[in-house]
Order: C-alpha cells, then structure tokens, then sequence
C-alpha cells in the first residue's frame, strides 16, 4: 500500500496545452537569443508565427503583464508559470505594435485571445518576430516540455506537453 502512494506521488502532472499561435513550433535552442536558447529562463519551446495573434494555450490566471506589452505570464491551477514572450529584443518597441487585450489577474481560457502584434513591423525594425515559451515553474517542483515540432494551427490541442514534477 504504501509503495503505490509513493508511486502515485511521483508521477508528474501532465499539462496538455494547445497551439497559441498559427506558425512553426521548433526547439528553444534555435532562438537567436543566448539567454533563451541555453535555457537560462527556463525550459521552453518557440513559435514562428505566421501572424499576429497570440492565444491562451491552457486556463489559467494572467500573473504578469510588461509594460511594453511584448511578454506576459500566464499562472496555472498547478502553480506553474508560463511566460509567453513576443519577439527577440522587442522592448526596445516600447509596446508598439502590441494590443494586449488582457489584464493581470485575468482568469483564462484556452484559447482566448491574450495579445495581438504586428509580426511585420517587428520584423521591419530589424527583430526577430519568435514566441518564445518558457516555463518557469512553481516552488519546489521542475517542469519539461515535450512538443513534436511542426506547423500548428492556433487553438490545435496538445501541440506540445508540460510535465510539471514535486522535487522531494
């Protein structure tokens, strides 16, 4: 009896989240920037989008909003963080192009709309136009992300998968 509760405790928690963007999903480890792509932030994914539309790729709560409108983070149930942050550099923008249509503490859906921006201008400006995805987490617990990477469709469920496990 106890081996199983054991078991059963170490098992991680499997979230399931959808495409939040029309584009091509493809490893962290190929943005343009180091801190991203070594991981530094977190474990993560990214997104070449194909427009300007970001979306919720699970419920949760919007914890965090910059003030420049290019990232924002999205807290689930678990406790886990997710930031969504739109293009390499794009600070620098200082929120234009950026409509959020959000605000912080915000409860979400899947698929609701979050943000929408202007891929093009951002690219014209000379940044790269990437979603980056990075999960942050939550105390005492490690998270990974398994994505196959392809070409997704906003709102396509399980485009990739967070397991969210207890650090003991």
């Amino acid at each position: 009896m106890f081996l199983n509760q054991r078991a059963s405790q170490q098992r991680p928690l499997l979230i399931e989240a959808a495409a939040p963007a029309n584009g091509r999903l493809f490893p962290l480890c190929e943005v343009s920037d180091a801190n991203f792509a070594c991981g530094f932030l977190g474990e993560g994914i990214a997104l070449e989008p194909t427009d300007g539309l970001v979306a919720a790729p699970f419920d949760g709560i919007i914890s965090h909003i910059a003030e420049t409108k290019h990232a924002l983070m999205l807290r689930h149930a678990s406790g886990l963080q997710l930031l969504i942050h739109i293009g390499i550099d794009t600070i620098d923008l200082r929120g234009e192009g950026f409509d959020m249509l959000v605000s912080i503490d915000d409860q979400i859906l899947a698929g609701q709309p979050l943000v929408t921006f202007d891929p093009v201008r951002i690219r014209e400006s000379g940044y790269a136009s990437c979603i980056i995805l990075v999960v942050l987490g939550a105390q005492s617990s490690t998270a990974s992300i398994a994505c196959n990477y392809r070409v997704v469709d906003i709102g396509e469920p399980a485009a990739f998968r967070i397991a969210l496990k207890q650090v003991t």
